[in-house]
């Protein structure tokens, strides 16, 4: 049974290769790793889902930051989503300014803040798809898999690239 859920953005700045003496992503890379610790510590296993090709070297990579020297396995009792928002956002977005983002971002902000389960499941993929989002689909199938009540902390929720990046830690009530 799932006890709690991360979801952190599949950014490949926060590889480990990518810190330097100027980290491009200081405060998320804080935030994400400070909350997968804080959601791991007692964990024996961990579920990755996200469907970006950085999703699970960003997930083992914010792991091993964690110290996390559990399994990780599909049937796990931590669920570890890896999602982000729009990446049209702006005209220096990566998918430039689409207006639309703005309304489906604040959708998904709203589901993540609210601790409901259905507003996850009530996404709509489609609209998310043609936005650019990452790992939208898993986080709807999270939804659908979830519920009773959850208590939500969203520590790290900007878009300094343009994209919408979340840090938010859901642990049932």
């Amino acid at each position: 049974m799932i006890r709690r859920v991360v979801v952190v953005p599949p950014v490949p700045a926060l590889l480990p290769h990518y810190v330097s003496l100027q980290d491009p992503v200081a405060e998320l890379r804080r935030s994400a790793t400070s909350v997968v610790a804080a959601m791991t510590r007692d964990a024996s296993s961990v579920a990755v889902v996200g469907d970006d090709p950085f999703a699970e070297p960003v997930a083992r990579a914010l792991l091993d930051a964690a110290d996390f020297d559990g399994d990780v396995r599909d049937d796990a009792e931590v669920l570890l989503v890896m999602a982000n928002g729009s990446a049209k956002r702006s005209e220096k977005a990566p998918g430039h300014l689409d207006e639309r983002a703005f309304d489906l971002d604040d959708a998904v902000d709203l589901a993540l803040r609210s601790g409901d389960p259905r507003r996850l499941a009530a996404l709509d993929t489609t609209l998310a798809a043609e936005l650019w989002t990452s790992g939208l689909e898993s986080l709807k199938a999270a939804g659908e898999r979830l519920d009773g009540s959850w208590t939500v902390s969203v520590p790290y929720a900007d878009a300094p690239c343009g994209v919408l990046w979340w840090v938010a830690a859901w642990v049932r009530s």
